[in-house]
């Protein structure tokens, strides 16, 4: 994902979620919205969010169904 595309799931998580937060950490981010939690990160300049939980593996499939 390039820098417009992450800006796009970023203004989209912010428009569908109005509970977004990120908390910065050392080589990461916790973001939560919808009532889970995420790591954010941006290895190699490949910037992801992975979840623990199933909750947050669907949220993380609505999203990326508006991007396909």
């Amino acid at each position: 994902m390039d820098a417009e595309g992450l800006e796009a799931v970023h203004s989209y998580l912010k428009r569908t979620y109005p509970d977004v937060a990120t908390k910065i950490g050392g080589t990461y981010s916790r973001v939560s919205f919808g009532g889970a939690e995420f790591l954010h990160e941006n290895e190699w300049d490949e910037p992801y969010l992975l979840s623990r939980t199933s909750e947050g593996h669907a949220l993380l499939r609505l999203v990326r169904k508006q991007f396909s």
